[in-house]
């Protein structure tokens, strides 16, 4: 460097002059040169800068410093960082997740629902319970949507059945009765009777409170006219004037059929509704009048053609049936197959691993033969955690809605199911009960009761 100083003066006297830190910059500048020829071309350069130019040699110049570093390389470097960087979040955006958000299918049939759930990477499972939503309709999930899960995670449906429980009205002024049975789904239809209860109050509904039935199902409400009811008098047994004479003298219309039995042409051999129920003022009492002449064909008359019934009452008491295979059944169905042919079951329960209200054992055997209105001895499962027991009430003789009533009140739930009778006092009031009055059934348990109906002939 001292050379090319010493060939070139002026430069070398400014470089002279330069305070020593600039001096000092200047030869470090030169010693970052890459090999012999890049510091010579810094020398160069470096005497090049020295040298004063010709529109400044009068005046005062700065001293003169070193170029500044190019960094270019910095930059390059920069650069490509942000390439890679660029790749790097492409790459994981278009990677895809291993989590998945939770659709909204609530409102869905139950197949659309589980093939978006699936779209998801989801698992399904279906859970059917009572709702007001229509059959086949999801109406919750869990979880809900909007949710993060793994791929492969369960999304549990609840899909409705369309059957809800029937609220109990009874009791409840017509406006709120039939507010509350709009809010759960159900129709209603109003007949106005005379009771002794206040008035517009349901004394009664069908179906009874408690019962499944399918959502838009109409109930029909009993409610109070607050006119004092009209008791039907008995006049079975009577001749039709004096029959007449005491249903019209009572407030009631008669209305008279003519059919044929073994008793005296003229005397009442049946009537509805039974003597004693209470009706409203003005209400129709049918009558049956024999004709004198047993048949079992029908008589036609100016009002309704009526067949009689006691000879084939007679005969089918007698018959003899074939017990029917029960045992794995439900309770409700059991009990319906034997009633219908009837025989009388009984219900006694007992712990056991099976389902709550399945047929564990039945006496006499399936198969074997048995006589009509005979007992078949029924052992039901109360599930492996039954509830403490409480007695079982006695309603036999009751109407229906006051027995389902005493019933439900003692923590029971309830089943109806009829049962022909041949005495017309006995229709429309419980001839029985199972379980028996007074056992001892776990709390929440299924009590059956069965409803006299007679047929008049």
């Amino acid at each position: 460097m001292a050379a090319a100083l010493d060939r070139v003066p002026e430069a070398r006297d400014r470089f002279a002059a330069l305070p020593g830190d600039r001096q000092a910059d200047w030869l470090s500048w030169i010693d970052r040169g890459r090999g012999g020829r890049g510091r010579a071309s810094r020398i160069d350069e470096m005497v090049r800068r020295l040298l004063p130019s010709a529109a400044t040699e009068e005046e005062v110049a700065e001293p003169v410093g070193p170029p500044p570093q190019r960094y270019w390389w910095l930059w390059l470097l920069l650069l490509l960082l942000l390439v890679l960087g660029g790749l790097l979040a492409w790459w994981l955006l278009s990677r895809g997740s291993d989590k998945s958000t939770v659709p909204n299918v609530i409102g869905l049939k139950s197949q659309a629902a589980a093939q978006r759930i699936h779209d998801e990477d989801l698992q399904v499972s279906p859970v059917t319970g009572q709702s007001k939503r229509p059959p086949d309709v999801v109406f919750a999930q869990v979880p809900g949507a909007g949710t993060q899960l793994g791929h492969g995670q369960t999304v549990t449906i609840k899909i409705s059945s369309g059957h809800v429980a029937v609220p109990n009205v009874t009791a409840l002024p017509l406006q709120q009765a039939q507010t509350r049975l709009t809010d759960a789904g159900f129709k209603s239809q109003v007949t106005r009777v005379a009771s002794s209860r206040q008035k517009g109050v349901v004394i009664a509904q069908a179906p009874l409170a408690g019962v499944t039935a399918v959502t838009g199902t109409t109930v029909k409400l009993s409610v109070s006219s607050g006119a004092k009811p009209v008791v039907v008098p008995q006049v079975v047994g009577q001749t039709q004037g004096s029959a007449v004479n005491a249903l019209t003298g009572a407030g009631l219309e008669p209305v008279l059929h003519n059919v044929g039995s073994a008793k005296p042409a003229g005397v009442v051999v049946a009537q509805k509704p039974p003597a004693g129920n209470e009706v409203d003022k003005g209400s129709k009492v049918t009558l049956n009048v024999s004709t004198g002449t047993p048949s079992t064909t029908t008589v036609p008359t100016t009002t309704v053609a009526t067949t009689t019934r006691t000879t084939t009452t007679t005969t089918t008491a007698a018959a003899s049936v074939r017990v029917p295979r029960v045992t794995a059944l439900a309770q409700t169905p059991a009990l319906r197959q034997l009633n219908t042919l009837g025989l009388r079951p009984t219900v006694v329960y007992r712990k056991s691993s099976k389902p709550a209200n399945r047929v564990l054992e039945q006496v006499p055997a399936a198969g074997s033969t048995a006589r009509r209105n005979s007992r078949v001895a029924l052992v039901v499962s109360a599930g492996p955690n039954p509830q403490p027991t409480s007695p079982v009430p006695n309603v036999v003789g009751q109407d229906q809605a006051t027995a389902a009533n005493n019933i439900k009140d003692a923590g029971f739930k309830i089943v109806v199911l009829n049962r022909p009778v041949t005495n017309q006092n006995r229709d429309g009031v419980v001839v029985d009960e199972q379980p028996a009055a007074g056992s001892g059934i776990p709390a929440g348990s299924q009590v059956t009761i069965f409803i006299g109906r007679f047929a008049a002939g």
